[in-house]
């Protein structure tokens, strides 16, 4: 997997944190991979060019699932750290590495799921209040009965037992999909359950899905949309969709079943975030 340089970690930190950076602060190649992807857009200024986060949220789902990397800050102090101790060493020591941030993902549930962890009995039924952290997600097998839900926003997830309403005919296991990062998509690909993406019902949300989960998965994924999506978003956000609707107006509908979700939100130019779900 490609490396990100110091110079790249820096820039990438002044763009989550809405600062416009000149052109010379990040590496071309960078630039023209997140201006592709509609994450980066150029200011002129003069004769020269700077450029500034589209949005923070897609900048760091972009990072994470393009260069594994959930904490850009952690990772260029790692790296400082990493350097200062090769110069203590002469540049003679291999025993100093770059160490990725935590490898796996968590899982909820609010009734007991009896799964396999590297072949062996593990019952999935963490306390209210608490989840579960799966390491060794490669040794994880569920029952073919059970529908894998991921959740976008933390406050869901945490509040899975506030939105049971929402899954009454299924049998789900909840994974968080923050920090972002390949992990679950890579368990995913090694089991057969169906997957429900449940995240924000915008543009971006819908983006990230297709180009996340669907590209990968195929029909085995589905985007949740409740019954009275049309009503919630009739009555949403619409300065994120005026935020959002340079960015992804021409996006295109590789999941045809979003077709529909899609021009709702173009007819009421509205969004609805996901958190309005959970029932306080």
């Amino acid at each position: 997997m490609k490396q990100l340089n110091n110079s790249d970690l820096r820039a990438l930190i002044q763009l989550k944190d809405s600062a416009t950076i000149a052109s010379s602060a990040i590496s071309k190649s960078l630039v023209g991979e997140l201006l592709s992807e509609g994450i980066l857009v150029a200011i002129a200024n003069g004769s020269r060019t700077k450029f500034r986060a589209v949005n923070a949220k897609s900048l760091e789902m972009y990072i994470a699932q393009r260069y594994n990397v959930t904490d850009l800050s952690a990772l260029l102090e790692a790296k400082a750290a990493s350097t200062r101790a090769q110069q203590v060493h002469d540049g003679g020591d291999s025993k100093v590495h770059n160490v990725r941030t935590f490898r796996g993902f968590l899982v909820n549930s609010y009734e007991p799921i009896s799964a396999m962890l590297d072949g062996r009995p593990f019952v999935i039924a963490p306390p209210e209040g608490s989840a579960i952290f799966i390491n060794n997600y490669d040794a994880l097998k569920i029952p073919q009965n059970v529908t894998v839900v991921g959740i976008e926003n933390g406050e869901n997830f945490h509040q899975i037992r506030s939105q049971r309403y929402l899954f009454q005919d299924i049998t789900p296991l909840f994974v968080s999909r923050y920090p972002q990062s390949t992990d679950i998509r890579e368990w995913l690909l090694r089991i057969e359950n169906p997957y429900i993406h449940f995240g924000d019902f915008d543009l971006a949300g819908i983006s990230i899905y297709q180009r996340e989960i669907f590209a990968h998965i195929g029909r085995r994924a589905s985007f949740f949309v409740p019954e009275d999506i049309e009503t919630r978003i009739a009555n949403g956000n619409r300065a994120l969709y005026d935020k959002q609707y340079s960015t992804y107006r021409n996006m295109p509908i590789v999941d045809e079943r979003l077709q529909f979700l899609v021009e709702l939100i173009h007819r009421y130019k509205r969004v609805y975030e996901q958190e309005g779900y959970i029932q306080y």
